[in-house]
């Protein structure tokens, strides 16, 4: 008796941007390279998402307005550490202070305006880990 093939599962993300034209944009995009998409706009919204679903990567806005991705990124290693992991920023907000964090966390960035093959390029990176 053959055994049934199994079926791949389709990686789902999880979008985080403040901007609904920004939010629907990520959207359309990350479904058109194959993935599952959520979008909120907020962090908090983003919270209660990863509590009750499963993501293989949190695609997310450094700027918003209730807290910045430092303090986001802060909450969701206090809860999970391993949503960390997960994680990538998507910011056009470069200062130095910026920069210091982002290169103290080690978590993939993507600068605004961004390349679709860049998004593509990150997203494959990430759920082949």
């Amino acid at each position: 008796m053959a055994s049934p093939k199994r079926q791949k599962r389709i990686k789902r993300i999880l979008a985080v941007d403040d901007e609904e034209v920004m939010g629907y944009v990520i959207q359309r995009i990350v479904q058109h390279l194959g993935y599952e998409v959520d979008w909120v706009p907020s962090y908090e919204s983003a919270i209660q998402k990863i509590e009750n679903q499963e993501y293989d990567v949190i695609l997310c806005d450094f700027r918003m307005p209730t807290m910045n991705g430092e303090h986001f990124y802060r909450e969701i290693v206090d809860r999970n550490p391993l949503w960390a992991k997960k994680l990538v920023f998507i910011t056009g907000d470069l200062t130095s202070q910026t920069v210091a964090f982002l290169n103290e966390i080690h978590v993939p960035v993507i600068s605004k305006p961004f390349k679709i093959e860049e998004l593509q390029q990150v997203l494959e990176q990430m759920v082949s880990c």
